[in-house]
């Protein structure tokens, strides 16, 4: 796992990296999190290679990964890029298909938050479920940025200030929400099993 130094701090800040696909709502999220004493990376992804690097990080993951980005059925929206030298070839339809995520992703004991629609889909929690995840959260309609947000600082709340674990700090924040976004949010354990709220 990543373990910057702020994790030796008096105050430890655990580690989270931000993927930052598409869309908007990153600046948000990094200063929720680091409100919160988290250390945080951010990766500003430019091409669908960009994103397959950031998965495939082995040993040097993050405890938790939030994707943030566009979903559609295909999979993860990269949109549409022009006639430069870049490698679409893993793509449909503009979109990352599981099928793509689930030969590279390698992400062992991180568990990684979806921020995307269609995110919370099953064929996409089993892809990356395949990289030795300890969980997946994902959203299975259309998140709004804000209570997205919202939920993750109370999951995070959950995990630092409680010492509880995702699953539970995932059903506190779904409780303490109880948005209708929100509660579009599935948990999915690292041998693959759905809890919805």
């Amino acid at each position: 796992m990543w373990k910057p130094v702020d994790t030796e701090f008096y105050v430890p800040r655990l580690p989270v990296s931000i993927v930052a696909v598409s869309g908007g709502g990153m600046e948000f999220a990094r200063a929720t999190l680091e409100s919160l004493y988290c250390v945080v990376l951010l990766h500003t992804i430019g091409t669908p290679s960009d994103f397959l690097k950031v998965i495939a990080q082995g040993e040097d993951a993050p405890r938790y990964m939030i994707i943030m980005g566009h979903g559609t059925e295909d999979g993860l929206d990269f949109g549409e890029y022009g006639p430069a030298d870049i490698d679409v070839s893993m793509l449909r339809n503009g979109a990352m298909p599981p099928e793509v995520i689930r030969r590279h992703v390698n992400l062992p004991g991180c568990t990684v938050f979806s921020y995307s629609c269609e995110g919370g889909s099953k064929a996409m929690a089993e892809a990356f479920l395949t990289g030795g995840l300890a969980a997946y959260i994902g959203c299975r309609t259309g998140p709004d940025v804000v209570a997205m947000n919202l939920f993750l600082f109370h999951f995070l709340h959950g995990v630092m200030a409680k010492k509880l674990s995702d699953r539970d700090a995932w059903h506190q924040a779904v409780a303490a929400t109880d948005h209708e976004d929100i509660n579009e949010f599935s948990f999915f354990h690292g041998d693959g099993t759905e809890e919805r709220f």
